[in-house]
């Protein structure tokens, strides 16, 4: 309401009126250029800026070309707005292709009924002064009035998205607890509560749906946010190319741990809640298969993951802009670094690096540990189908295949898990000291 108060002073105030031809064109570009934050804002002004330029400079050819024929007029702009039409399609130029679409028809036949009172050269640059005010004028008014900034509304979405991953880690110990029985085990158990397999499939489909969702948002507000003032916040420009890796990144760890969920609904599948076949799988392979160790990888790096994840997000919910933390959580937290802040994050770090040497080096001893249980039996002379499940039994193959699968899928969710933490860590430094080093 305040923007189209400002809006109409230029409409209804006499003299900004007659020096503006009315100034109409300045109320619609105040309306037209808002948006649900100060970076989409400043988005929709820099696409209006950019069509209205195209728009204009087309309205001019085509009046030194046909003058004000009228017919030839419209010859001239059907095939300008069919281009466009096209370039509209494109999510980039969707805005700034209507604009330069519909305003050379607006220029040309909108100053044909006044003749050579106003000529076109003056008209066109009228359009270009009217948006050029009318954006100055919102771009006061939305760092003014109320503002929230994209990059306070992409790290909550970052903080958002991190914790559905700490769900779906949830998730999975659902399912492995149902699939593995474990009770001998001395290991300290992430607490789940027990579902079934409808429940769990509905959950997982909700944290895939949540989390694209979550995602689609970010590559847009990365966009925003690189528009806006952020050397007002930050020790350092916004690095639109690391919160590009930033989103990537969480894909590839969502993906991963959707993969272990699936790797593990399909052994579930496969074995027919008959929990003797994972028995037998191992008397054939001499106690030599890989599953106890899983178990207590698993149960490790979900525990190192847990606690990565919380700190992350800590660092974004830190690096918040003042105005957020004063006018939105109602809160002052320091921004400067300490030496201590990252010394944390860095043993977890190395703690990552570990995990993915041992499970590495675990998964290739495991084979090698069953291929050589084979040989040996081969070479007495033993048959095939008496110590090999996946002779005779294709499920028991599957079920190989899929716990071999899931011992890749884990050591690659530890490698995405730190590159994601050397990026954000690298994020953290550069928004809170002077100084970058790299880790």
């Amino acid at each position: 309401m305040v923007i189209i108060g400002v809006g109409s002073i230029f409409v209804l105030v006499p003299r900004l009126a007659t020096a503006f031809e009315n100034g109409q064109w300045i109320l619609i570009a105040l309306c037209m250029t808002q948006g649900d934050t100060v970076g989409g804002a400043f988005t929709t002004m820099k696409m209006r800026l950019v069509g209205t330029l195209f728009g204009i400079m087309w309205a001019y050819v085509t009046y030194l070309s046909v003058n004000d024929h009228v017919y030839h007029t419209f010859g001239m702009l059907v095939p300008w707005m069919l281009i466009f039409g096209y370039l509209k399609l494109l999510p980039t130029w969707s805005y700034a292709a209507t604009v330069a679409a519909f305003t050379p028809v607006l220029v040309n036949l909108g100053r044909i009924p006044y003749g050579d009172v106003v000529p076109a050269g003056n008209y066109a640059l009228l359009r270009i002064e009217e948006n050029l005010v009318g954006i100055a004028v919102a771009i006061v008014l939305t760092l003014a009035i109320f503002p929230v900034f994209a990059i306070d509304v992409l790290k909550n979405n970052i903080q958002s998205t991190l914790q559905v991953c700490r769900e779906s880690i949830t998730s999975i110990h659902s399912i492995y607890d149902q699939l593995f029985p474990h009770e001998n085990l001395e290991v300290d158990i992430i607490d789940v509560e027990k579902k079934n397999e409808q429940e769990i499939k509905s959950i997982i489909d909700t944290q895939r749906s949540r989390f694209h969702q979550l995602i689609s948002s970010q590559r847009v507000l990365v966009g925003h946010a690189s528009l806006e003032p952020t050397m007002w916040w930050f020790h350092n420009s916004f690095s639109s190319i690391r919160y590009d890796t930033l989103v990537e990144q969480q894909i590839d760890m969502f993906r991963m741990l959707h993969n272990i969920d699936t790797i593990l609904t399909r052994i579930n599948e496969c074995i027919n809640n008959d929990k003797d076949q994972i028995k037998n799988l191992q008397m054939y392979t001499a106690d030599s298969f890989f599953l106890p160790d899983l178990h207590i990888e698993l149960v490790n790096l979900s525990r190192q993951l847990n606690d990565c994840l919380s700190l992350w997000s800590s660092y974004f919910a830190l690096t918040q802009t003042r105005f957020y933390r004063i006018f939105r959580d109602c809160t002052y937290s320091r921004t400067k670094l300490h030496e201590n802040d990252l010394s944390k994050h860095e043993q977890y770090l190395i703690e990552l690096h570990h995990t993915i040497n041992r499970l590495q080096n675990q998964h290739q001893n495991s084979i090698d540990r069953v291929l050589k249980n084979y040989l040996d039996r081969l070479t007495q002379a033993e048959l095939p189908s008496k110590f090999i499940p996946y002779v005779e039994n294709d499920k028991a193959d599957l079920i190989i295949i899929g716990i071999s699968a899931m011992y890749y899928s884990t050591t690659r969710l530890a490698q995405v898990a730190l590159a994601l933490g050397i990026n954000i860590h690298t994020i953290f430094e550069l928004e809170t000291t002077h100084l970058y080093r790299p880790f």
